[in-house]
């Protein structure tokens, strides 16, 4: 049964992986001043990489427990444990003349439709409450326990309920799918910022694009 499992979830990946996926989807990370960035981790020009307030569509705080709505005007107030940012959903269209930011219904030839769903979430504190939004990566173990080459123990959710079939990377690097339980863990393989990403893909209506694509991604901080 292992064996059968194993194979099932390496085919997952290489369909997924065909799929061209994860070429579209950014690399998002949130500091420890609650701001949102995209694109390469290490890039010293934190402003350059910072997303436009407009590109985000909603933001949750966890503190104490609580969960509640915010802003970027009240969210440094607050002192959360957990920030869990959604992000503007947007079509992409292939064609052979490249990538357009529109439906598929609203382009000659169109090869390849998807409409992609973001969000990211960041810990400060060890908390497991999940925030009920979409596809959501919960870190079932204490990330300020966690050392480097010891594994994060995920749980991967979707409206509050486990998800199998995701696939888990870290960083760059895909990692596996998530089972029956919605369980993956994922080996730490540095210290700092720590970049976990799940993906999630569903049918889309045919008309506007074919498929609809969840990414979210995990940040938290290992420092041993």
């Amino acid at each position: 049964m292992l064996n059968d499992y194993n194979v099932c979830m390496k085919k997952i990946i290489i369909v997924f992986l065909a799929s061209g996926i994860f070429l579209y989807a950014h690399t998002l990370w949130i500091d420890d001043r609650f701001r949102l960035h995209q694109g390469h981790m290490n890039n010293h020009h934190a402003d350059e990489s910072r997303v436009d307030k407009k590109e985000i569509s909603a933001i949750y705080c966890l503190k104490k427990s609580l969960i509640s709505k915010q802003t970027y005007h009240t969210l440094a107030k607050k002192g959360c444990s957990v920030i869990f940012v959604q992000l503007q959903s947007h079509y992409y269209t292939k064609t052979p003349y490249g990538i357009k930011k529109i439906p598929k219904n609203s382009v000659k030839m169109p090869l390849k439709s998807w409409l992609s769903i973001e969000s990211v979430k960041r810990l400060y504190r060890d908390e497991q409450k999940p925030f009920n939004q979409g596809l959501e990566v919960l870190l079932r173990n204490n990330f300020s326990e966690i050392k480097v080459g010891e594994k994060a123990r995920l749980s991967i959710y979707f409206d509050g309920k486990p998800l199998k079939g995701a696939v888990v990377s870290n960083g760059h690097k895909t990692i596996g799918v998530s089972d029956s339980k919605g369980f993956v863990n994922v080996k730490i393989r540095h210290k700092g910022l720590q970049n976990l990403k799940a993906s999630y893909t569903l049918k889309g209506d045919g008309v506007k694009c074919d498929e609809i694509i969840h990414t979210t991604t995990l940040n938290f901080e290992v420092k041993q």
